[in-house]
């Protein structure tokens, strides 16, 4: 939504759009197109070998629920990827369509694991002529994988570094240099890399994360009795709030306001418990049916002081559910103006105003996306993104 007055120009001013790509009004299918990299003259893809690094192959959040999807639609295009892991979860779906490789390193310290990780995954698949996707610390990846950086954590999280942030650091050096490219899911990604770690920007491919598009996307009919399930009111405005950190995902200032508005708001809680009683805030716990909570809400809020990307953003839009967030999370990238309302962490009062117009939107009753593509600017599908990713792989 465009926000009123001097605050929009203040967003205007501050977000950077995704660029490369126009607004997707179409259908969420990708037709393959011939002439490309990796694909033969009848413009269908060419079968790859693909070896993926990865830490725990399981249910899980970030790189390990990017992990599964890479796998799932790697095996919608008959592809049975090589999975190199420290662990596996042999009962989810996803282990039936993998060639799964067991990165033994149960005799390492927990605490050294993941730097030795690299040495370990390069024994293992010594013999393997495959395509090597990194979504670990790999070294030699022909594509790695960046979801985030730790120079870049450290910095916005205002923390020293210690003598693991510093092996950490050296680590990422490493496995940023031998990549052959890097997709990096934003452009706050890529600028990390080019400024914080020297890896020149042609080395680089910018690609947004997937979501799923099968299980996130509106129910309006269902609205009044999810929010009776979850004890939202109908006079309150209800800002879902998901977080397994709290200090990161900026808590802090959000409870800031909540707890003295006089606006008919509830935060909306769901993730780790909260640290104290809150006034107009509620801890729902951990769900597993994030579908469910963005529909019933009105709003999906975040302030977090670092995000990487942000899924959660995307994953609200795609239910109809607008969003308010602060302009650094890197998936403001990937939205317009209609996916909601943007504000500074640097400056509170942008933050009451985003509320303030949250509530009154709520008032007129027009607050729900009813187009959730509209409100994007890339394509979140999950078909997409591998028909992106297997070109790049190809290329290398």
């Amino acid at each position: 939504m465009k926000p009123a007055g001097g605050f929009r120009r203040h967003c205007r001013n501050k977000r950077q759009p995704y660029s490369g790509t126009q607004r997707i009004t179409l259908p969420l299918t990708h037709k393959s197109r011939p002439d490309k990299p990796g694909r033969n003259h009848k413009g269908t893809m060419m079968k790859l070998k693909i070896d993926i690094a990865t830490n725990n192959f399981k249910h899980g959040g970030g790189t390990e629920r990017y992990t599964l999807d890479l796998v799932k639609g790697l095996n919608r295009q008959n592809i049975t990827p090589a999975v190199y892991a420290t662990k596996f979860d042999h009962g989810i779906p996803e282990y039936a369509m993998i060639e799964p490789h067991l990165v033994d390193q149960h005799r390492t310290l927990k605490k050294l694991r993941s730097f030795l990780f690299s040495s370990r995954l390069a024994q293992t698949r010594k013999n393997s002529a495959a395509k090597l996707i990194a979504c670990h610390h790999a070294d030699y990846a022909d594509l790695l994988i960046c979801g985030g950086t730790h120079l870049g954590y450290l910095h916005h999280m205002a923390q020293k570094p210690n003598l693991l942030d510093r092996l950490a650091i050296r680590r990422n050096r490493s496995n940023y240099a031998t990549a052959k490219l890097i997709m990096a899911h934003s452009h706050m990604m890529q600028r990390e890399l080019v400024g914080l770690y020297g890896v020149p920007p042609e080395r680089i491919q910018v690609a947004p994360p997937p979501a799923d598009t099968e299980r996130f996307f509106p129910q309006p009919r269902e609205t009044a009795a999810l929010r009776a399930k979850y004890g939202f009111a109908d006079h309150e405005t209800v800002f879902l709030f998901p977080s397994t950190g709290h200090t990161r995902k900026g808590l802090e200032l959000l409870a800031d306001f909540f707890e003295h508005t006089d606006l008919p708001v509830k935060l909306a809680v769901v993730g780790s418990p909260l640290p104290r009683p809150m006034k107009n805030v509620v801890g729902l716990g951990f769900c597993t049916d994030m579908p469910e909570l963005y529909r019933a809400a009105d709003f999906t809020i975040m302030a977090s002081l670092y995000e990487p990307f942000g899924l959660v953003g995307v994953e609200s839009v795609l239910c109809g559910t607008r969003v308010v967030l602060s302009e650094n999370m890197a998936c403001t990238e990937v939205m317009n103006e209609e996916a909601g309302f943007f504000f500074s962490r640097q400056n509170p009062e942008t933050l009451a105003q985003a509320v303030a117009q949250a509530v009154s939107l709520k008032k007129q009753g027009g607050h729900r996306l009813s187009d959730p593509m509209r409100a994007l600017n890339y394509n979140p599908s999950l078909s997409h993104h591998i028909d992106r990713l297997t070109d790049i792989l190809a290329s290398v």
